[in-house]
């Protein structure tokens, strides 16, 4: 069997047109969007330390993914059944769920690190 050769160009072009696909189809994914880079001036510009500026800057990241990950599920349960299912709605539930506790997790960090 032939297996297709690996390119780097074209493996980084799919990721950014998933990233772009999220951002024109899901307004959460804007809106977390949008607060990681006004968060992210916020982080570099306050006076800590770097090492709490990377976790400021980490926990950032967290929401950004998990969002990524939960529209992956969406996409693949939508694909897999246009029915409802209490296991279609059990995975997309957890998938969501994540995405909460990135964003609880953001939250925390940045408490810890400006209180």
């Amino acid at each position: 069997m032939n297996k297709p050769k690996y390119s780097l160009r074209k493996n980084f072009g799919y990721a950014i047109e998933g990233f772009m696909h999220v951002f024109r189809h899901e307004t959460i994914f804007k809106i977390e969007t949008a607060l990681f880079v006004v968060l992210s001036i916020v982080a570099w510009s306050i006076d800590v330390p770097k090492c709490e500026r990377l976790w400021l800057q980490f926990s950032l990241f967290l929401p950004i993914v998990a969002e990524l990950f939960n529209s992956a599920v969406e996409r693949g349960v939508d694909l897999s059944t246009r029915d409802y299912h209490r296991l279609a709605k059990a995975a997309k539930d957890s998938a969501a769920a994540a995405c909460l506790i990135s964003v609880v997790m953001t939250v925390m960090i940045w408490a810890v690190v400006l209180l």
